[in-house]
């Protein structure tokens, strides 16, 4: 909902100190009612905008635009950067999108959303470095030189993550599958699930 982000993001902002990024999708909302939730967090002081298509609404298989809405996200950056007060990130996907037919597609749409006026991107969270470190240097072959800023998702709950991993494509080594059900069963899913963080962190940061 979008006004509930309004809100939930403007309230940090005021509270926390720290700086806001609010997320803005397509979905539901014509791109007088989307544009308009983009100027009132402009006004409320948060400038970076986290643009994203969004998810299929629920009881869709796909995306379905609304009548008035935008088609895609690359209309939605083009039409902020267009207002020029606003820092925009994108989405990004280190493992093959479910919508996209192929990894390189992935790149393709990444780089259009770069053109059409983002200053950086976020991936999804992904649970092998290799991942990460692949789309990264494939992404600097196609020409994007735009930060890449890897998404972390440090696992609370292996069932939701696994479930959360399945519905968007996330690759879920069989290794860390099997470590988890042997963690679950003796207790100790928090212990492993800051270890895989930790590790994760630690060989992104060394490359």
């Amino acid at each position: 909902d979008q006004h509930l982000t309004h809100d939930a993001a403007q309230t940090l902002h005021r509270t926390s100190g720290h700086r806001v990024a609010a997320h803005l999708t397509c979905v539901g909302a014509s791109k007088v009612d989307v544009l308009n939730t983009a100027e009132k967090f402009a006004d409320a002081g948060i400038t970076d905008i986290v643009a994203l298509r969004g998810d299929p609404t629920k009881g869709d298989d796909v995306f379905k635009p609304h009548a008035e809405g935008f088609k895609d996200s690359c209309e939605l950056i083009e039409a902020l950067a267009s207002n020029g007060r606003f820092n925009i990130r994108v989405g990004a996907y280190p493992d093959v999108h479910p919508d996209a037919t192929s990894a390189k597609q992935n790149i393709d749409w990444l780089k259009a959303k770069i053109d059409a006026g983002a200053c950086e991107a976020l991936t999804q969270f992904f649970f092998d470095a290799e991942a990460f470190l692949r789309f990264r240097d494939a992404c600097a072959d196609a020409g994007i030189t735009a930060p890449i800023t890897p998404g972390i998702l440090p696992i609370s709950n292996w069932n939701s993550a696994r479930k959360f991993a399945e519905k968007c494509g996330t690759y879920i080594p069989a290794d860390l599958a099997q470590a988890f059900d042997n963690a679950t069963r003796d207790g100790r899913t928090d212990l492993l699930s800051v270890a895989q963080c930790t590790e994760l962190c630690d060989d992104l940061m060394t490359e």
